[in-house]
């Protein structure tokens, strides 16, 4: 019985003594597999044995979360060696201020202020102003501060006068006046240009001027002709309303033409009580009414002031002084222009 004991005592040693070398072998063989990582985080540090090949594997297998906007000392597919050390600088959260309004933003570490005022333009298409050092790396919690910075434009109409021009003219018979050309007021544009920061006005000044219309003077003939003075019918100054073709005859203030006497109250005196003068003419007034002002073609201005027994529709009588020129004058077809509105 005690032979037995001492056999199986034997045999289990003998297997002992095969298979712990065995065991050893394989556990300094899975040792030997694993890769030591030794990871950086902030100021903590950890040493980590991991069966992973690459970067990104490590992380998985370790449990480590990472931010889209951390950035890793090597990329994610890079391969590992052992004693490998991974450094991670996490995002960092700070503030953007503009005009007042706070907005939080994250970012990858190393970010200066002139990044963060670059994309902020890209994102709006507004003009920010910083008014620190813009160079400067971002830090976590830091608050900037920035203004908008916006250019605008004001236009005001501007009405130019005109002028009256007098113009003194024998083509408009005296007493008379007439508006040849009506005034018009000019417009001028100015623009202003107003800076405005942070929503608020800073400055104004003067951008353009633009002349959108000059202004159109007025031109008043003002008549200098006396009765009968002729007078240039083509001038650009010469007004009329109507002109009209008229059987024309001439009389004067003798007995012949008006069967008065020079010893008669009446001699000389027209059917308006306007004495007899060259210019005075006889109408009928039922056609052209007394008191209108003619201009007769070779005759020169003349007044509608007299009528008479024959004369009755497009006819009409012109005074002369002397006789001689009444029946030198005859009988003939003239133009009548008629100056007045009838």
């Amino acid at each position: 019985m005690k032979s037995i004991r001492a056999i199986l005592v034997v045999i289990l040693a003998v297997i002992a003594v095969i298979i712990f070398p065995l065991g050893v072998i394989n556990f300094i063989a899975a040792e030997s597999a694993l890769t030591q990582v030794i990871w950086h985080d902030g100021n903590e540090t950890q040493e980590f044995l991991v069966g992973a090949e690459t970067v990104g594997g490590f992380l998985h297998e370790a449990g480590i979360q990472t931010g889209t906007a951390d950035r890793l000392s090597h990329s994610s597919d890079a391969l590992l060696w052992d004693g490998i050390e991974i450094t991670v600088e996490r995002e960092i959260e700070f503030y953007v201020q503009t005009d007042g309004e706070r907005i939080s933003r994250l970012s990858q570490p190393g970010i200066t202020v002139e990044d963060v005022h670059r994309q902020l333009q890209q994102e709006t298409e507004i003009a920010l102003l910083y008014s620190g050092d813009m160079n400067v790396p971002v830090e976590n919690g830091d608050v900037l501060r920035f203004d908008t910075w916006q250019m605008r434009y004001e236009t005001d109409l501007i009405y130019l006068p005109y002028e009256t021009i007098r113009n003194h003219t024998n083509s408009v018979s005296r007493g008379r006046e007439h508006l040849r050309v009506e005034g018009a007021e000019g417009e001028k544009a100015i623009t202003t240009s107003v800076l405005y920061i942070a929503g608020r006005e800073d400055s104004r000044e003067h951008y353009s001027t633009e002349i959108l219309s000059e202004p159109i003077n007025a031109i008043l003939d003002i008549g200098t002709g006396w009765l009968g003075a002729l007078a240039d019918v083509t001038a650009p100054d010469f007004h009329y309303f109507r002109r009209v073709r008229m059987e024309a005859t001439a009389y004067t203030a003798g007995y012949l033409c008006t069967g008065k006497h020079p010893d008669d109250p009446w001699y000389g005196i027209t059917a308006s009580g306007r004495r007899v003068e060259h210019g005075i003419v006889a109408v009928d007034r039922n056609v052209i009414p007394l008191g209108t002002r003619l201009y007769v073609e070779n005759y020169g201005f003349a007044i509608a002031a007299d009528v008479g027994g024959a004369i009755r529709g497009d006819k009409i009588d012109l005074f002369m002084h002397e006789r001689e020129d009444a029946l030198r004058f005859g009988r003939r077809h003239v133009y009548v222009w008629i100056l007045d509105e009838i």
